[in-house]
């Protein structure tokens, strides 16, 4: 079993994760393709990982103060509350 190439969109890297998970749940691949499957699921996460820490990095309160738009970064702490 060949590990596919890095995912060009989160959607499409969740999309083969989801895959792989049903794959390895099946129980119906052989211990070497498991294990390919398990590897490219662990880069995948990573990658996922990345892609929504950067995301998270880019989030931007839009807020109205003095009739102007203004932008806040996000803080992860306000929506722990």
């Amino acid at each position: 079993m060949t590990t596919s190439k890095k995912a060009k969109d989160f959607e499409s890297a969740l999309e083969r994760l989801e895959e792989i998970t049903g794959l390895l749940e099946s129980g119906e691949a052989s211990l070497e393709d498991s294990i390919s499957l398990y590897t490219e699921g662990l880069q995948l996460a990573k990658d996922c990982h990345q892609r929504l820490d950067a995301a998270e990095k880019k989030i931007k309160i839009i807020s109205e103060k003095n009739n102007l738009p203004v932008e806040e970064d996000f803080d992860e702490a306000e929506t722990e509350a």
